[in-house]
């Protein structure tokens, strides 16, 4: 085996430190290190002259690690490391640590101290560094293909976008037709036009201009290279891994071959079967054999299987003239082979017959306001006409009530979003057609909080709709008077109302699609507690999920308003765009090894993994061992930290890495108070420790800094640990638990954290020396305050006396 030789290069920041730090003897102290080959000083070392130092250093096969101490760590990281592996090292033999923020600003006022610190921080670095391993880089090949699940405007966008750019595209959508609630919706707020247009091609679609929108019908969507269109089909399985999944799909039969039907309604009018049209609110009929009007794609007719008499009757055979009807059409499975997923399954109104004081199964005339929607339609089935469905007279007197359903904890506590604005579209609509129509919408709030919006309900009150702020207590029926009566209490006026209605519409809770809770089991994505699919990060990454390769759009994350659709599907197309643009995943294998020889039965691992990265494989009888992928495996640690039996092991945190560089850390004291090693994640908690250097927030010296890649990787015993090696106190500093890196690193480790606190309490140690502390970059005030805290109350308890924690 080669002889591990490190080199140590210490940056003084310009001169900056050496009025804090004394470098002479940082430089003895660490020449006398075992393995430490070659020791600089120099004011930089992550550009010019320093940079080149260290890759001559490499180059002339002088040193096999590097540990460079410098004063801007998160770039000179970058830089260090990128000329280290271009000089031919390894990258992952390097370490780089901040003797500036870390150190010399925080103890500035105590220059010894910080000096002795120093010491403990190098010698760390440099016995972490001896034991560094090779990691190398991984390829996975993928898929140049995208699967988009969902027909609504948002899975349209995705997919045109996505076929654009010249990605072949796939859209499967579970109804006859595409175009999802926005077909119902007729019209969109604030502008009041289509809600069926998207925006156009960019591809050469002959006879298609490049405007700002198209209707969907005459985009020339269907046209666009590169797009496969799945109507009356659904996702029923999903195998394989990132970058290469395999989808099996279910295409129910049309009964209508696509490719002769020409459209001309003979067939409707000779099916006997007429059914409650559900697409227009039941308010008419449709045949067996129908078409959506307006549709969108494709423009050909299906039959309701569930309805058709098939053989018994086939008049619709019989008359078409060019036999189009195939009654014997079965269902296919179709198999696609795609690198990228984007789910766009949108949402869907709840049943308001949940909210019994309502009376929505009950009343006729009690409606959504989808339904309403189909009313106001030109295509819809009153041709406009605002009616009562119980006897189709005109309705004049019409009450809308907001939040059914939503913002109430019995069935859903959150807002829709888009409910105040739809209602107040309908509410417009209705009084721009009759002006003569009593028109009033019961709220909680409006809620007005897009561009334009707030103007859009100002000129609701211009036109007279009335406004009563409260909830409705219940509805009415008046069998005297054939009407609603909806009693509520006005919160501004402070009386009860009694409002009579010939027409009340729900504004229902928007609740996630149908099917959502399968699919979420298919693919292996995570649902939030609200049911809609959970993105990656709701503020940054939005149109992502924890599964590389699989992106979300629209209202599959929660009900939104068409340019909030629009902005995501867009995203989604370019995140699956640059996620397939260099045709494999390349990742460092920062990840998870199983020592088999261990590892028993426990399924542990599996359960805790944040990523779906560790599945059981049987070895032997009845015996089944972990195994890790490292194309899903993020390197967390969560599953180490974990394992009852210490059978998994980080290939860039091992346990013995760890060990050298904690007892290192309290090997130096040279303060006079007690020891504290604060074990920071990589991420939130490190960055903490960051700020409050950037910002020179001073914190005792006796306070020592160990990096580990997520909280969630430490055990019980690392702590017990950390007490025989010395640290009188441990400091545990995590991500916010609601918002951990890794999803549940921070509360894996709370809870280890608590567990050993009663094993110590239990040896005779005080558990107050064990705290965990959550926090993000900019709470390095908090950092610095915690560190005083934990000082003062280890100085009260006085040395730790152990007799045996292991």
């Amino acid at each position: 085996m080669n002889e591990t030789k490190v080199g140590v290069f210490l940056s003084d920041c310009g001169n900056q430190l050496s009025q804090i730090l004394d470098f002479d003897a940082l430089v003895n102290h660490v020449k006398q290190v075992p393995g430490v080959a070659l020791v600089v000083k120099a004011s930089e070392f992550w550009r010019g002259e320093g940079l080149k130092t260290i890759v001559d250093a490499i180059k002339g096969k002088k040193i096999s690690r590097v540990v460079v101490a410098e004063s801007l760590p998160k770039l000179s990281e970058i830089r260090v490391v990128k000329a280290a592996e271009e000089a031919g090292l390894n990258p992952y033999l390097v370490e780089v640590i901040d003797l500036k923020d870390h150190c010399a600003w925080p103890h500035r006022d105590t220059p010894s101290e910080a000096t002795e610190k120093a010491k403990a921080m190098l010698l760390a670095a440099i016995e972490r560094a001896k034991l560094l391993e090779p990691i190398e880089k991984l390829e996975f090949p993928i898929t140049k293909s995208v699967l988009v699940i969902g027909g609504g405007i948002a899975g349209m966008q995705t997919a045109e976008d996505l076929a654009d750019l010249g990605i072949k595209t796939y859209i499967v959508e579970k109804s006859p037709f595409l175009g999802g609630l926005a077909t119902r919706a007729g019209r969109f707020f604030p502008t009041d036009d289509c809600a069926i247009c998207i925006q156009s091609p960019a591809s050469d679609v002959k006879t298609i201009t490049h405007t700002s929108r198209k209707c969907v019908y005459r985009s020339g969507f269907t046209e666009i290279p590169n797009l496969n269109i799945l109507t009356n089909s659904r996702v029923i399985a999903v195998e394989g891994a990132t970058g290469n999944y395999k989808v099996t799909i279910e295409k129910k039969p049309r009964y209508v071959n696509e490719s002769k039907c020409v459209g001309c309604d003979l067939c409707t009018t000779v099916c006997p079967v007429a059914v409650p049209d559900e697409y227009n609110a039941k308010l008419k009929k449709r045949k067996a054999i129908y078409m959506n009007v307006p549709n969108v794609h494709p423009p050909v007719y299906v039959i309701d299987e569930n309805v058709c008499k098939f053989h018994d009757c086939a008049k619709c055979v019989e008359i078409c003239p060019t036999k189009a009807v195939e009654l014997d059409q079965k269902s296919e499975r179709i198999t696609l082979n795609v690198g990228s997923i984007v789910v766009a399954t949108g949402f869907q109104e709840c049943d308001p017959s949940i909210v019994k004081e309502y009376h929505y199964d009950e009343y006729p005339d009690v409606i959504t306001n989808l339904e309403l929607a189909r009313m106001i339609d030109g295509f819809g089935p009153t041709s406009g006409e605002i009616i009562k469905p119980s006897n189709r007279e005109p309705a004049r007197r019409i009450v809308i009530i907001q939040c059914v359903g939503s913002r109430d904890r019995r069935w859903n506590p959150w807002c829709s979003s888009i409910c105040c604005m739809i209602s107040l579209k309908h509410a417009m609509l209705i009084k721009s057609a009759h002006p003569e129509a009593d028109v009033t919408i019961c709220y909680i709030d409006i809620r007005t909080t897009g561009r334009e919006h707030e103007y859009y309900y100002e000129r609701a009150r211009e036109m007279g709709i009335k406004f009563v702020k409260g909830r409705p207590s219940e509805i009415v029926h008046d069998p005297e008077t054939d009407m609603l009566i909806v009693d509520v209490e006005d919160e501004i006026l402070r009386r009860l109302l009694e409002l009579e209605a010939d027409l009340v519409v729900l504004a229902s809770a928007m609740v996630p699609a149908e099917g959502t809770k399968d699919l979420a089991d298919m693919l292996g994505i995570e649902l939030d507690q609200d049911g809609f699919f959970k993105e990656y990060n709701a503020k940054l990454r939005p149109t992502e999920t924890k599964r590389r390769g699989i992106f979300l759009c629209g209202g599959a994350t929660f009900p939104k308003d068409a340019p909030t659709t629009s902005l995501h599907a867009h995203s989604a197309a370019m995140k699956a765009t640059k996620f397939l643009s260099a045709g494999k995943v390349v990742k460092d294998q920062k990840t998870a090894v199983i020592n088999e020889e261990y590892c028993g039965d426990c399924e542990f691992c599996p359960v805790t993994c944040p990523y779906g990265a560790i599945s059981l494989v049987p070895k032997g009888e009845e015996h089944f061992v972990a195994e890790v992928s490292d194309l899903l495996c993020e390197g967390c640690g969560i599953c180490v930290g974990t394992c009852p039996v210490n059978a998994i092991e980080l290939r860039h945190a091992r346990p013995n890495q760890m060990s050298a560089q904690m007892k290192a850390l309290v090997s130096v004291n040279g303060t006079g108070k007690p020891l504290i090693l604060a074990m920071c994640c990589s991420e939130c908690g490190h960055t903490a420790v960051d700020s409050s250097g950037m910002a020179m927030m001073q914190y005792p010296a006796n306070v020592r800094v160990m990096k580990v890649p997520c909280t969630g990787i430490l055990q019980v015993h690392v702590f017990l640990e950390a007490f025989k090696a010395g640290a009188q106190g441990v400091m545990v500093v995590g991500c916010k638990s609601d918002g951990c890196h890794y999803e549940v690193g921070s509360q894996k480790a709370q809870k280890k954290v608590e567990l050993a606190k009663i094993l110590l309490n239990e040896y005779g140690v005080e558990p107050e020396r064990l705290m965990m502390h959550n926090m993000v970059f900019i709470e390095g005030a908090d950092f610095a305050e915690a560190a005083k805290t934990m000082t003062e109350r280890l100085e009260k308890l006085g040395s730790l006396q152990l007799t045996d924690v292991s």
